[in-house]
């Protein structure tokens, strides 16, 4: 689960969906800030607001690396191969792509686009992590209950029992920074205000794409300041099409999809390896770019007909 949001006009995903509504007063890029009342946030006695424990850890990262699909990924990984003609069609795809705001369908193209994303997680490696950086890392890609929990006190301040933890994941993923690498990730868009989403609902596909588009030009260019993490992947097959065929009753509850550019963003290409040869992750079929941007700007809003999902496109820096 991975929280965002813009404020202002304000857009925010919360629990990978995400939301547009507007708040009386509220200018674009100016953040509410998270002020102490002196008084910690109620803590549930619920597990749910505690750290995963030890034993929880090590059950996920066995659990994780002997994942069929991890073991499947490793061959998929070692025999990949990409010649100029692969090249050329991911080019060519990502360029469509920044230009429409919608990502391409074509197969051999998306296929291109990964066979390019592995080959850059290949060659990525880091010389500056250590063991405790490692562990960090896998603690948080072994462990969806631990994600949310980072991310959900990044977000709004709660569980206060992941402050210590969302410091130290940030810490490290501050070491490093990406640049020139294009991200994907599912979520959900959700309107709410003033009856906004009960129009959306009436109208006809090309009625919705013009209000999408009218809407895109508001934001377009606009920056905000970001403080969560964004687990992401370099594979749009992973993080969308092949995602939605493998898991339908999933899907049907994410009708976005977000292009992420990297330019100089805090973060890892999590399928790297250190300087001596370590993997950073146990998750490494996830081709997975694990982002910490300081900052979004905000380039499209899309509805895309064939996917009928919208397409939000925006540079993390």
């Amino acid at each position: 689960m991975v929280y965002h949001k813009i404020e202002g006009d304000n857009m925010q995903v919360y629990s990978d969906e995400l939301y547009h509504h507007g708040v009386k007063g509220m200018k674009w890029g100016v953040r509410k800030e998270y002020k102490p009342t002196g008084h910690r946030p109620y803590k549930s006695q619920n597990d749910k607001t505690k750290v995963t424990s030890k034993l929880e850890r090590s059950i996920y990262d066995i659990g994780v690396r002997f994942a069929p699909r991890e073991i499947k990924y490793k061959l998929t990984r070692i025999l990949n191969s990409v010649d100029e003609k692969t090249k050329i069609l991911c080019d060519a795809a990502q360029t469509l792509s920044k230009k429409s705001g919608v990502l391409v369908t074509n197969k051999e193209s998306l296929r291109a686009i990964e066979k390019v994303g592995i080959e850059k997680h290949k060659k990525s490696v880091y010389n500056n992590l250590n063991d405790i950086d490692i562990e960090r890392l896998k603690t948080y890609t072994n462990s969806a209950r631990y994600s949310r929990g980072i991310n959900g006190y990044l977000a709004i301040g709660e569980p206060i029992a992941y402050e210590k933890e969302a410091a130290q994941l940030k810490k490290t993923l501050s070491k490093n920074k990406i640049k020139d690498q294009t991200f994907y990730r599912s979520c959900n868009l959700k309107f709410s205000v003033n009856g906004v989403a009960k129009k959306l609902d009436s109208m006809t596909e090309e009625e919705l794409s013009e209000t999408i588009s009218n809407m895109s030009k508001n934001f377009k260019g606009k920056s905000i300041k970001e403080n969560r993490i964004f687990s992401t992947s370099t594979s749009p097959l992973f993080a969308i099409d092949t995602w939605r065929e493998v898991n339908p009753t999933a899907a049907s509850t994410y009708n976005t999809y977000m292009i992420i550019n990297a330019k100089n963003c805090n973060g890892i290409m999590a399928d790297g390896r250190t300087s001596d040869g370590k993997a950073l992750v146990n998750t490494r079929s996830n081709q997975e770019g694990i982002l910490a941007p300081d900052k979004l700007v905000y380039r499209n809003l899309t509805y895309d007909k064939k996917r009928k999902m919208f397409a939000i496109t925006v540079d993390a820096m």
